[in-house]
């Protein structure tokens, strides 16, 4: 329950976003419809898994950097501490902050971000009351955070798939060769047989070609016109380009990139929106973009990939 609400509103924030960049009600609708189709994002909203709570709070965090609002400097050191603590992979919020108050020389903003910081520190911290309340020492919380970055530099470093792997994974769609083999069970001689065996593909059923794909390109051009034209808007595609790098490396799950996911989705809305004011022929445009929408429906709602194919 409290993560279906959590995703309800992490759409909500999302739509204020959209609200305030693309400054048009009609299309700030399109990110948080996006997102709401995504088959992933929907399963984990109705599983209590930590993804779908790094998302809201990922999200959140950039409403208030880019809303420039009163008192959101210390709510966002909270909110970005409060991702982290979910997970590790949200650290790439911390590196955006810095990046837009210098492209939009903020620079008296500049000089509190330590403070901000601090407050992500100390709300990260606090997140392990229970631990503390169990006994440990600050010196336990210590050693258990060196423990936790000695398992991920393991993870990233050492064995797995090639770098960018993950890249692939969310483009393609495609997990990578895997064999699969069927088990016979017999309990009353609790014997296990292999009864056969293939070679083949394994296929990420939550991919959409129609969103994923184009919301990483997107992000590249939305990064370029953010640069020329608009640089509210730069920690949205910056945010998801660094979550993908970060978790280009090692065995990381596709799943990671859930708290960036709405980033990239909105700057595949972004794109949409510029097309469509720049256009000549709005009507073609509004046509195009009806038939696009109702694609990803459709994908969405009708289209189930199998988890495995036959090479």
């Amino acid at each position: 329950m409290l993560s279906l609400v959590t995703s309800i509103l992490t759409l909500i924030v999302l739509y204020l976003i959209s609200r305030n960049i693309l400054r048009t009600p009609i299309m700030g609708l399109v990110p948080p419809m996006l997102l709401s189709l995504d088959k992933m994002y929907i399963d984990f909203s109705t599983i209590s898994m930590l993804d779908i709570y790094a998302t809201f709070f990922a999200t959140l965090s950039i409403f208030l950097l880019t809303s420039e609002r009163r008192f959101a400097m210390p709510m966002l050191g909270i909110t970005i501490g409060l991702a982290l603590s979910c997970k590790w992979s949200t650290v790439f919020l911390v590196f955006l902050p810095p990046a837009y108050y210098v492209l939009n020389r903020k620079w008296q903003v500049l000089r509190f971000y330590p403070l901000c910081l601090l407050m992500a520190a100390m709300t990260y911290t606090m997140t392990y009351s229970v631990f503390f309340a169990a006994g440990h020492s600050f010196h336990d919380f210590i050693s258990l955070q060196w423990r936790m970055i000695e398992f991920h530099q393991h993870r990233h470093f050492e064995g797995g798939p090639k770098p960018l792997w993950i890249l692939m994974n969310f483009l393609t769609g495609v997990e990578g060769p895997t064999r699969i083999q069927t088990l016979l069970l017999d309990p009353v001689n609790k014997t296990v047989t292999v009864v056969g065996s293939a070679q083949g593909l394994s296929l990420i059923q939550w991919y959409n070609p129609l969103t994923w794909p184009t919301s990483f390109s997107s992000s590249l051009l939305s990064f370029y016109y953010s640069i020329r034209e608009d640089r509210r808007l730069v920690p949205i595609p910056l945010g998801f380009m660094l979550l993908l790098a970060s978790t280009s490396t090692g065995k990381p799950f596709i799943w990671y990139v859930l708290p960036g996911l709405p980033l990239g989705l909105f700057s595949l809305a972004y794109v949409i929106t510029r097309a469509y004011t720049k256009s000549e022929s709005r009507r073609v445009t509004r046509i195009l973009l009806a038939a696009y929408l109702a694609s990803v429906v459709f994908w969405s709602l009708l289209v189930r990939l199998p988890p495995f194919v036959v090479t």
